[in-house]
């Protein structure tokens, strides 16, 4: 049981350390995402500057609601239009 404790605790001290990390990166914010089908998502995306902009791309799982996203200013809705910021992921 206190190796459960020791692994619980260091979880939430490594997630609570890493949390504002990504929070600056990016110059838009992922506000929804609607499936349309298998490879192919629509976002719904906030910029800083407070335009709205849907967005239809192939599947990114790093692409979530809430993901801090890097958005082109030249946007023609086109896959290279929006970068997703990787973060590192546990396996």
């Amino acid at each position: 049981m206190k190796k459960f404790s020791l692994i619980m605790l260091m979880s939430v001290v490594l997630a609570a350390c890493t949390a504002d990390v990504y929070s600056d990166k990016g110059n838009a914010t992922v506000l929804s995402s609607k499936d349309l089908d298998a490879n192919t998502v629509e976002l719904t995306v906030a910029k800083d500057d407070g335009e709205v902009v849907k967005m239809v791309r192939k599947y990114d799982s790093h692409a979530t609601v809430g993901a801090r996203i890097v958005v082109g200013d030249a946007q023609a809705n086109q896959d290279e239009d929006l970068k997703t910021i990787r973060r590192y992921e546990f396996k």
